[in-house]
């Protein structure tokens, strides 16, 4: 794919036919190249679109700089990238936290590991990039982190989005000097608590793709930096209190 040398590029690590697909196709809409990487993309489909397929792991930090070396190979260095992954271990048994086998704890955690080399890749590319267009790497998180009495079988859940929102946190602050923003971005029920999680539900978090690609957009093309924990509610908007 030929992409002409003033064209902003995006990287989205987890292409999931809610969040990734929508987040993609909005960029795509606002003038970038994009590329959408999963495990086994549909490259003729996505390659169809306009979009380049990346083939990654998003919690195997060999493959995330495997999928960066391609999309710097192939598109250029990315100035903005979306870490849109998270895994679901179901506790063995209900609202007991420590029967989570090791093994399955050595596996979640390797998705806090993959965030952070994410981050790092990132980083590297937006500094290397001398236009002025938007820098940021936003990751898909969720309210866990800040609840003080979350759903008990969350907990690995709780455990990977608390590692990302810290480290949010922190390199937004390190960074914003260079202009480089890092955001945590959250979409919530109207409460500002958990969104709605029935898939069936006819608004909830299983139908949120174009809301998520209307929220990063905002934080990404906003003139000032928002805040790095940014919540959103179902009609893309920022949740006020």
């Amino acid at each position: 794919m030929s992409i002409p040398a003033f064209t902003p590029i995006a990287l989205i690590i987890g292409g999931g036919s809610n969040v990734g697909i929508n987040v993609a196709k909005k960029l795509l809409k606002e003038g970038y190249g994009v590329a959408l990487g999963s495990r086994n993309p549909d490259s003729a489909a996505l390659k169809q679109q306009g979009i380049f397929p990346v083939s990654v792991d998003g919690t195997s930090s060999e493959s995330i700089q495997k999928a960066f070396k391609s999309v710097r190979t192939n598109l250029g260095e990315p100035s903005v990238v979306v870490y849109n992954v998270s895994v679901h271990f179901p506790l063995p048994t209900a609202n007991d936290p420590l029967s989570v086998s090791s093994d399955d704890f050595t596996k979640s955690c390797k998705l806090e590991h993959a965030v952070f080399v994410s981050a790092q890749e990132a980083l590297a590319s937006f500094r290397s990039i001398k236009h002025s267009t938007p820098k940021a790497f936003i990751s898909t998180g969720n309210i866990l982190p800040f609840m003080k009495d979350g759903p008990m079988n969350f907990v690995m859940g709780a455990l990977q989005k608390t590692t990302m929102a810290t480290l949010m946190n922190y390199s937004n602050r390190a960074y914003a000097a260079e202009r480089i923003r890092f955001h945590y971005a959250t979409l919530v029920g109207l409460d500002g608590g958990i969104p709605n999680l029935n898939p069936l539900a006819e608004v909830g978090f299983f139908n949120s793709g174009p809301a998520h690609a209307e929220a990063y957009w905002d934080l990404i093309s906003a003139e000032n930096a928002k805040s790095w924990d940014y919540r959103f509610t179902y009609d893309a908007k920022a949740y006020v209190a």
